[in-house]
């Protein structure tokens, strides 16, 4: 009796474990969400609202919760107090330090955090610019994502699922 309660325990794990790794893939898509809505945002303050850069990333971080108000709180105030540092570097401190707990892949994660690279020593137009380009690799990362999430997502739960079942069988 207690084999079978330790063997179905480890079936549940296992299934466990494969449906975590699908919810991380769900996370994913999230986040590339957000960062698209900041990147609207941060294009509408410095189009519309006419702001600095500091000015933009507070105002976007009023619209933001959690994570994201912070990090993009961060990068505000370590503009204020650059003392001659470049925006990219900021970015990119602030960016390692706060969003240190995503789901985004290694590529998605270089394509945000070489965002402010590209962002910070240029003119109001080319801060647009730059920001539309953000929006269509984070699109463009979105789409593939999306193509290849359902089937991502069986699969981890179908492992799960098995490698559960093969423990249990292996230790009866």
């Amino acid at each position: 009796m207690l084999k079978a309660a330790g063997i179905f325990l480890i079936f549940l794990a296992g299934t466990g474990i494969g449906f975590s790794k699908s919810m991380e893939f769900t996370r994913r898509e999230q986040e590339l969400r957000n960062f698209l809505q900041i990147a609207a945002y941060l294009k509408g303050a410095v189009r519309c609202g006419n702001s600095s850069l500091p000015e933009a990333f507070l105002e976007t971080a009023g619209k933001m919760e959690g994570t994201y108000r912070d990090f993009l709180m961060c990068v505000s105030a370590s503009m204020k107090d650059a003392q001659g540092r470049p925006f990219g570097s900021i970015f990119r401190d602030c960016a390692e330090k706060i969003l240190t707990e995503t789901a985004l892949s290694i590529e998605e994660k270089e394509t945000v955090f070489s965002f402010g690279g590209r962002l910070g020593h240029l003119d109001r137009e080319m801060q647009i610019r730059q920001i539309e380009v953000f929006e269509m690799e984070l699109s463009e990362a979105l789409e593939n994502l999306k193509k290849e999430l359902p089937e991502k997502k069986k699969l981890c739960r179908s492992m799960g699922i098995l490698g559960g079942i093969l423990l249990g069988v292996l230790l009866w």
